[in-house]
């Protein structure tokens, strides 16, 4: 059986034909099979992987087997034997469909979207197989006298060299279509395609060297088999060539524009975040963008193939037309419902019949939660609008009053009907008009230099044409519907009073400062920065400058009066008043110009002045205070001693009138003590004598003892005289008591006193100057109260 297709020992190799060949139609054969290759890879590579794909892919499959085709019968036409020879129509014609059905499954396999390199052998397995198939078929076409035998080894080279050739041509193709940023698909194709149809044209030559035609009969009868003629075959061939190259060319050209627009309608639709689909005209969805899978929340497989009716909730479905715009919910897989803006449009032929439908479906959920916030924003807006303290007028950039408070109302007196839509120029006085005008320039002509919360003062107008001073803040606020400005009125009228008292004080204090003869300063922990003119007339300075480079040590002696040293003692002095807030104290200080120390009083008073804490100082000079207090001790002295002469004087004087009121009843009783004494003893005397009698009965004696001593007299004027006494001693007692009373020795504190008691006892010690001088007349109260005194 392989002895009627392969050489063997029986071949006679003499009688085999010279050949040769014509090597410009051996470089066209070549350069047919890379463009064929070249323009199948580059067409399946930009059209077979969108909707059309095997449309694309039979194309592609049609250029490359016929591109193996012409190939080989462009190389035939190039092989020259020494006979005539013919070609069978049929098998000619049929010896193309191996290499179109080996091309259309390899190019299959290589667009798919997965390659592998068990595809890729696969692949080129099959098309070497196709090439071979197609070229051994079309050898089997020829007709000569003689036979074909090919020699075996260089049949299997031929096939060995298709199958890797081919495998590294569709390997080539995927690799550096693979590589982004690295080359472009018209070079993979170039590439793939150049080593694609090498793997051709190889294969057809090495094959080409294996087949040797061998003579049949040697007598020299050659007969010839009737068949197609070399010619027709030329025609044919060139014919189908020059189709294959017009194909290729248009079918490449087109296929990169196809290819191009697809590109830039896919990157759009993928990079929109509008959802697309595309429906047919029975109302199916025939394709759809990957912002519409995020939408639904799907795969494409589940999505394609379903009505589009389905994807609307039936509320709106009514308003489903052929071109139509509306919002509506879009039914999810997972039960819920995405609000969306739908803008449909359908396209139709020249009947008006629709071809096909798209449908671009934007996500307003985001929108609607807007809207929904911007609403509550707007409720809380007005509510807080409302709330706040101030009046708050809100306009328009025409300057029209579109929004009031009823804090507004209450302080302008108009309803907020009668303002809503007013130009504001109702509200301001002539020399605010201009103020507003100027600002609202600002805000609506230079957006960059609004002043935005910036305080201005106006004066508006009431109702009832009274004109109050108010704080105005203006704000911008940006809305859809334009700019507005948002004012807010805050009624200054009592600060405005009390600024003008505040400057009518400032006044006063600034004249104080200036004309005060004390010196006033203001000192920080830098030292002294403001001072009055008094302060350099008193410390002897001649400018404020001098003075400001001066520490308060500076104007001191080394050493104050306690002792202490100066430097040390003013900055406890400044310490305490820093901390205690305000410190009075005396200082000896010095005058710069002539060095001469002089007697201040110091007042030191911290404020805070610009954010920052500060010592205000007071210094008086009281040198002359200090010699009119020194005359003044010498004065008190003086006084002292003279009322001191007049105490002794006037004590003299009481003592005098005391010894006289005490020497009468002294006088008596010392007298009466006398008698007193002399009755003693002659009582004493008869005492004796009627011890004597009773021991020798001698009562005559007694008798007479008591008539001389007049003893009845005696008992009776005893009585009398001690009776006397006691009157004098209680007189005695009763002076001193009320001496005591008028004096008050040891009771510094405060107790009752009875005021009748102290008048009494002071006109008792003072009786014996009354008494030969005045009547004196006593008219006391019954109920004269006690009072709390120092008694």
């Amino acid at each position: 059986m392989l002895d009627l297709f392969f050489l063997n020992s029986l071949t006679d190799m003499t009688l085999a034909y010279d050949r040769s060949y014509n090597i410009p139609m051996v470089i066209v054969s070549v350069l047919i099979a890379i463009f064929a290759s070249f323009c199948s890879l580059e067409m399946v590579d930009r059209l077979a992987r969108g909707d059309q794909r095997y449309l694309w892919l039979s194309i592609g499959a049609l250029i490359l087997g016929g591109g193996v085709w012409a190939m080989h019968f462009i190389g035939m036409l190039a092989f020259q034997l020494d006979c005539e020879v013919t070609y069978d129509p049929w098998i000619t014609g049929l010896s193309v469909l191996p290499g179109i059905f080996a091309a259309a499954v390899a190019l299959n396999i290589v667009t798919s979207k997965k390659v592998t390199l068990n595809k890729l052998l696969l692949s080129g397995i099959v098309m070497a197989s196709g090439i071979g198939l197609m070229h051994y078929s079309g050898m089997a076409a020829i007709r000569l006298d003689g036979i074909l035998r090919y020699n075996l080894n260089l049949f299997i080279l031929s096939l060995a060299a298709a199958v890797c050739l081919s495998v590294a041509a569709l390997s080539i193709k995927t690799f550096l279509s693979g590589l982004t940023g690295i080359t472009s698909s018209f070079v993979s194709s170039l590439m793939g395609g150049s080593v694609l149809g090498g793997a051709i044209s190889s294969m057809h030559y090495i094959a080409m060297e294996a087949a040797y035609f061998v003579h049949t009969q040697a007598n020299g009868d050659d007969r010839v088999i009737a068949a197609t003629s070399p010619n027709v075959l030329a025609i044919a061939v060139i014919c189908i060539a020059i189709l294959l190259i017009f194909s290729g060319l248009m079918f490449t050209y087109l296929g990169m524009k196809i290819a191009h627009v697809r590109i830039r309608i896919n990157a759009i639709l993928a990079s929109t975040s509008q959802g697309f689909v595309m429906i047919d005209r029975d109302g199916i969805i025939t394709e759809c963008n990957q912002a519409m899978l995020a939408l639904m929340g799907t795969d494409k497989q589940l999505l394609v193939g379903t009505f589009y009716r389905d994807l609307i909730s039936t509320d709106n479905s009514s308003m489903m037309q052929a071109n139509h715009r509306m919002e509506a919910r879009l039914n999810r897989p997972d039960g819920s419902l995405l609000p969306c803006l739908i803008d449909s449009n359908s396209i139709t032929d020249d009947s008006g019949e629709r071809i096909y439908s798209f449908a671009l479906f934007s996500d307003i959920s985001e929108r609607i939660a807007d809207e929904t916030e911007l609403r509550e924003s707007e409720t809380q807006f007005r509510a807080l609008l409302e709330s706040t303290p101030d009046p708050m007028v809100i306009l328009n950039s025409y300057g029209l009053i579109g929004i009031v408070n009823h804090q507004a109302e209450d302080l302008l007196g108009y309803s907020k009907n009668e303002l809503l839509g007013e130009p504001i120029d109702i509200l301001l006085t002539d020399e605010s008009h201009h103020i507003f005008a100027k600002l609202r320039e600002n805000y609506i002509g230079n957006a960059q230099a609004r002043p935005e919360g910036k305080q201005q003062e106006l004066r508006v107008k009431t109702k009832e044409g009274r004109e109050i001073p108010v704080e105005v803040s203006f704000s911008p606020i940006n809305t859809s519907k334009g700019l507005l400005i948002s004012a807010a009125l805050r009624d200054i009228s009592q600060r405005k009073m009390a600024e003008s008292a505040l400057a009518k004080s400032e006044i006063k204090f600034r004249t104080l400062y200036v004309s005060t003869s004390e010196a006033v300063m203001l000192w920080d922990e830098r030292g002294f920065f403001d001072c009055n003119d008094a302060t350099l007339a008193i410390f002897g300075c001649a400018t404020k400058e001098e003075f400001y480079t001066k520490q308060p040590s500076d104007f001191s002696p080394p050493l104050q009066p306690c002792g202490r040293d100066s430097s040390d003692y003013s900055k406890e002095v400044i310490a305490e008043a820093l901390e205690q807030g305000s410190h009075s104290f005396e200082w000896l200080h010095r005058r710069i110009e002539n060095g001469k120390d002089f007697p201040a009083e110091v007042v030191l008073s911290s404020m805070e002045l610009d954010g920052k804490l500060v010592l205000l100082g007071t210094v008086r000079d009281i040198t002359d205070r200090k010699q009119y207090e020194e005359k003044l001790l010498q004065l008190a002295e003086a006084k002292s001693q003279l009322l001191q002469s007049e105490k002794m004087a006037t004590i003299g004087q009481l003592a005098a009138g005391v010894a006289h009121e005490l020497n009468n009843p002294i006088a008596f009783v010392y007298s009466n003590l006398g008698t007193f004494e002399s009755y003693v003893k002659d009582i004493l005397e008869i005492t004796a004598a009627c011890q004597t009698s009773v021991h020798h009965d001698d009562l005559a004696n007694v008798i007479a003892l008591q008539a001389e001593k007049n003893f009845e007299y005696l008992k009776s004027d005893i009585f009398e005289l001690i009776t006397e006494s006691k009157d004098g001693i209680t007189r005695m007692r009763k002076i001193v008591e009320d001496l005591k009373n008028f004096s008050r020795v040891g009771e510094p504190d405060w107790q009752s006193a009875d005021l009748q008691k102290g008048l009494e006892s002071t006109l008792n010690i003072v009786w014996n100057e009354l008494k030969y001088k005045c009547l004196v007349i006593k008219n006391y109260s019954d109920d004269l109260p006690q009072i709390r005194c120092i008694a």
